[in-house]
């Protein structure tokens, strides 16, 4: 485990400690960022942060962190446990640690740059079929893509969180995931897990996708995309 890894590790749950039953729900995301940021600028002065609540409108950089605070805001705020803090470091022009740590699962998902853990345990993506695999079409407008995907599995899920698509891709609950929105802190984190968890990343112009395939992949990329404008009456 890298020095990266180890650092996002510690600081990520430590921020998931700030979350507590007296937290304004307005505040909280702002909260967290507000931590993970400053003990980043602490350890690494150099680096950039690209993060969603104060570092939105920075791009990705040679050496950066990428943080989203809360991902599954509207769950969180819900009391649905499918939430969760996620963080990446690219270093030298590389993802070099990756965590997502999902509090109410109690599922701390990492990976250096050689392997995928949840929980200090190896995981892989699973070896099933299209067809008999869960995936998920995350993002915006997201129905008519979900119509299209059912001609190829019926198996749709939602989650309405990037972080849980991603981690279970890596650990083989999910089949695979597409994020149709262009936000970092949304899909590099999860992507970096499922890839050093040996599965397919792609990414296209408004579509992030992670998959146990590069079959499955190239599917979610032909149906399930992001088409500005896209309605059920377009499905053929």
């Amino acid at each position: 485990m890298n020095a990266e890894l180890k650092f996002l590790i510690k600081v990520v749950k430590d921020a998931s400690k700030l979350i507590t039953s007296d937290i304004q729900i307005t505040n909280f995301d702002y909260e967290i960022e507000s931590f993970i940021n400053k003990k980043i600028k602490e350890k690494y002065p150099t680096f950039d942060i690209i993060s969603e609540e104060f570092n939105n409108n920075n791009t990705l950089s040679k050496n950066c962190f990428i943080v989203d605070p809360i991902d599954g805001t509207i769950n969180f705020a819900h009391g649905l446990p499918l939430w969760g803090i996620q963080a990446a470091c690219i270093k030298n022009g590389e993802t070099c640690a990756s965590v997502i740590y999902l509090p109410k699962l109690n599922e701390l998902y990492f990976a250096d740059k050689k392997n995928a853990f949840l929980n200090n345990k190896i995981i892989h993506v699973n070896n099933l079929e299209i067809n008999k695999n869960l995936y998920v079409v995350e993002g915006p407008n997201r129905l008519p893509s979900q119509v299209r995907m059912k001609n190829y599995s019926p198996h749709c899920r939602d989650t309405w969180c990037a972080a849980v698509d991603f981690a279970w891709v890596a650990s083989g609950v999910l089949g695979g995931t597409i994020f149709r929105k262009d936000s970092y802190w949304d899909y590099i984190p999860g992507q970096h897990i499922v890839k050093m968890a040996g599965g397919y990343i792609k990414n296209v112009s408004g579509g992030h996708i992670a998959a146990n395939t590069k079959e499955f992949a190239e599917l979610l990329e032909q149906q399930a995309k992001f088409i500005e404008n896209d309605t059920i009456d377009n499905i053929k």
